[in-house]
């Protein structure tokens, strides 16, 4: 699911670059006076019974316009236009070295902040205050039952190797303009309508739909410590995804989403029509798919199949270097509800190919003019973003870390971020993949393919696999046999096996093209990557089933 990002607008853009705009907010900013007056008036008197009171108290803000349509086989069906402004709650009791974060009493509840997602729309003091008054009061309370419950787990584990909750910060600033954008609606209702229309083409394409969904307005920050800030937010996709069957009734799924942020960047028509078309061809291609029982051998990742190999792989396995512990449950014996990224115990390690070098930087906005959705200027904790040196020459050099202290960092690096229901936590941004400039290993397309065909002689394969587009690496997916002379034929129902973190270390060459892939994260992101070829993977046929196909053929072909 997509959600909120910060990004500047042009104005903002230009006006920081003349010094003009890091100053106070508005004296007559009700929101923040608001949430100041209750900040102040939380931290001198909240302490119930005298069990304590916080240590650390911040707000969030976020207020704009969300705008939705959806549609299937040129037909609009469903369609949202509405304001909205939501407080989050971050309420620390305890000390910074040990406080009732990441901790979940269990896991039906989860881990998540205190929210209200319908405040006043009124910039009414009065009613502010209230609704951020009684947010406080919940998170109050259940942070003192956290901390509680969070000791006698610690105790009863008989932990020695604690790590501080919140490492110290310097206050920070920062206050931006910002201003609500509209898409015109009437004219995306339409372009959607119209992109769903493309799937009536194709009789094999059985289930369609096309979605946008766009949220423009700003967030204010404001915490105990001195730190506040106030800046542009916005997140845009249109996403299309449309699914079939093979001939054994195995579901065949084909998708692609164009991310956005300002209304400027929004997807051209011609270029959503044109890639409706594109998934509608490729299923009509893999309606005539078959599986295979086993393969070994070399495998061409190519684009957003890139992509989602290194966020599943490496960038997953960086991020929420805490993990969250829980009780355990009588369906599980685990008692970690979330759990760290596998590659933080591995610092210093080469973790990938020791040609590759992987960046990430919240302060890139585009790439050859695509848009960049992990863009942001200060994380959700009030730290400064900054640019992170992950993998250097293939070994580990740091991972991402939100104010939450680990046994290798005891500071924020900037990368602290969450969707508007949780707490914050290493999390990425916008993840740059970098080849070291080797000419035997960094080739043009082209050549790449003749790598992979090479591979397939020297192993005396009679075909070697491709994949294009992946949902992930640990479940069915579709792909492409590439036989020596060139041709290509679509299989399905097929997945990884054995697959581990030694794939990282098994690529033997890129492409020079790059391309950008949108996360699959809570908070919008991308990797900016080449396609890759891997020495070696093992597939076999997937165990799970076939679907039943529809008894009665599709109304609209039928006819």
């Amino acid at each position: 699911m997509k959600k909120t990002i910060i990004i500047s607008l042009a104005l903002a853009a230009a006006l920081t670059a003349a010094g003009g705009l890091n100053a106070a907010p508005p004296a007559d900013d009700k929101v923040f006076s608001a949430m100041k007056d209750e900040l102040s008036r939380s931290m001198e008197k909240l302490n119930m019974d005298n069990l304590g009171k916080p240590y650390f108290l911040s707000y969030h803000v976020g207020d704009g316009h969300a705008f939705s349509v959806t549609a299937g086989f040129g037909a609009a069906e469903q369609l949202n236009s509405s304001d909205y402004r939501r407080l989050k709650v971050d309420l620390r009791t305890g000390s910074p070295k040990f406080d009732n974060s990441h901790y979940a009493p269990n896991v039906w509840e989860g881990y998540n902040a205190e929210t209200d997602w319908n405040i006043s729309l009124d910039d009414n003091y009065d009613a502010l205050r209230f609704a951020v008054w009684a947010a406080t009061d919940k998170a109050y309370k259940k942070a003192l039952e956290t901390l509680s419950k969070k000791k006698a787990f610690v105790e009863s584990k008989n932990m020695a190797e604690l790590y501080d909750d919140m490492t110290p910060q310097a206050p920070y600033e920062l206050f931006r303009p910002f201003a609500i954008e509209r898409l015109d609606e009437e004219l995306w209702r339409e372009n959607i309508r119209k992109v769903s229309a493309v799937f009536l083409k194709y009789p094999e394409v059985k289930y369609s739909s096309v979605r946008l969904r766009f949220n423009s307005g700003g967030v204010r920050y404001l915490n105990s410590e001195g730190s506040a800030y106030r800046q542009p937010s916005c997140s845009g996709v249109v996403s299309i995804e449309a699914s079939g069957y093979a001939p054994d009734g195995f579901r065949l799924k084909s998708s692609h989403t164009d991310d956005f942020c300002l209304a400027k960047d929004a997807p051209a028509l011609e270029k959503l029509l044109a890639r409706a078309d594109e998934i509608g061809q490729n299923l009509v291609r893999m309606s005539k798919s078959e599986p295979i029982k086993a393969y070994i051998g070399p495998v061409l990742f190519e684009e957003d199949a890139a992509g989602k190999f290194f966020e599943t792989l490496l960038v997953n396995n960086l991020a929420n270097p805490r993990e969250v512990w829980t009780e355990k449950n009588r369906w599980s014996n685990e008692s970690v509800f979330r759990r760290a990224g596998e590659l933080v115990e591995r610092l210093g390690m080469r973790v990938t190919s020791s040609f590759l070098n992987v960046v990430d930087d919240p302060s890139a906005r585009y790439h050859e003019g695509v848009p960049l959705t992990g863009f942001y200027e200060v994380d959700e904790e009030g730290v400064p973003a900054q640019k992170v040196k992950l993998v250097a020459k293939g070994k580990l050099s740091e991972y991402y870390m939100s104010r939450a202290a680990t046994k290798d960092f005891m500071k924020s690096n900037g990368h602290g971020r969450a969707d508007f229901s949780e707490y914050a936590s290493g999390s990425p941004s916008n993840v740059f993949i970098i080849p070291e400039d080797n000419p035997a290993r960094v080739v043009p397309m082209p050549e790449l393919k003749k790598k992979f065909l090479n591979l397939c002689r020297e192993q005396e394969l009679e075909y070697c696999i491709k994949v294009k587009g992946l949902d992930g690496l640990y479940g069915p997916f579709s792909a492409w046999k590439v036989y020596l002379d060139g041709r290509e034929e679509p299989v399905h129902g097929i997945e990884f096996t054995g697959t581990s973190l030694r794939a990282l270390r098994d690529i033997t060459a890129v492409s020079k093209e790059t391309y950008v892939y949108n996360l699959a994260w809570s908070t919008p992101g991308t990797i900016v990557t080449p396609s890759i070829l891997v020495q070696e993977m093992e597939i076999k046929k997937t165990e799970e089933k076939p679907e039943k196909k529809p008894y009665l053929g599709h109304p609209y072909f039928a006819k």
